[in-house]
């Protein structure tokens, strides 16, 4: 599609790169795809030989973590929906889950670990066993939030974040390149996840414009993610949300501005 002579290029680096970039064109923008990290799925099992069915709450974080526990209940029959309640960050998880056929009782209202361990919380979980599947990169607030609200809670790692090119070698001077095209066009950089901040920075040194990359103008959603760039001495501006749509508007204002 043309796009406006003045649209600002964002640069997206997410795995699932639509919605974002969806987000984007709705805004006033054009992406630029550059898609960093791809999902491992790791072996894991239930504690104690459990089933789904023995807790009372099971917490989705992410579409993954929902896609490895529906892949388990299929391959090991287990029922479906189970009876355990399920709660979830974010509408597109909450979503998900009801496509799945499993109807969320909680969601928390911002699409952070924290808002789903205060709507817990309120929810009453004291003495309630927890099941919370994740990524082996996630940081520990849901869990110990949810231990501290008095619950019994069992974390499974279920999958991990990888750089695109850990099993493809050969995409790495590819990705540089168009890295540096992204930066020398002038778009706006986008990061979703600390995994992302980490991959892009590895790729940025390898293809010699780290210091291009820290002088771009970079939108990032959640602290955690913030937090991470600066600590690689980028300089990033927070978006006012927690959604992707967020992330968009920023990166948009950002863009326009400059």
């Amino acid at each position: 599609m043309p796009w406006p002579m003045h649209a600002p290029r964002v640069l997206v680096t997410r795995e699932d790169p639509t919605p974002l970039a969806e987000a984007v064109v709705i805004a006033g923008g054009e992406p630029v795809l550059l898609p960093l990290l791809h999902t491992r799925w790791l072996e894991w099992s239930l504690p104690e030989g459990r089933l789904l069915d023995d807790y009372e709450w099971v917490t989705f974080t992410s579409v993954r973590g929902l896609e490895a526990i529906a892949r388990a209940a299929e391959r090991l029959g287990w029922s479906w929906p189970p009876e355990a309640r399920a709660a979830a960050v974010g509408d597109r998880t909450g979503c998900e889950l009801q496509a799945q056929g499993w109807m969320p009782e909680c969601t928390a209202p911002e699409g952070n670990a924290q808002s789903l361990v205060d709507t817990l919380r309120a929810a009453g979980v004291f003495g309630a066993r927890i099941l919370v599947p994740c990524s082996a990169l996630a940081e520990p607030t849901l869990a110990e939030g949810l231990r501290q609200a008095g619950a019994s809670v069992d974390v499974i790692y279920t999958y991990t974040m990888e750089p695109v090119w850990a099993g493809s070698p050969e995409h790495f001077a590819l990705m540089g390149r168009d890295l540096r095209d992204a930066l020398a066009r002038g778009c706006v950089v986008t990061f979703a996840s600390p995994s992302a901040v980490r991959a892009l920075v590895d790729l940025a040194g390898a293809a010699g414009v780290l210091d291009a990359l820290r002088r771009a103008r970079i939108a990032v959603l959640g602290p955690a993610t913030a937090s991470a760039a600066r600590g690689l001495g980028l300089t990033v501006e927070e978006a006012d949300g927690r959604s992707l749509a967020c992330l968009a508007r920023k990166a948009i204002a950002i863009g326009a501005t400059g």
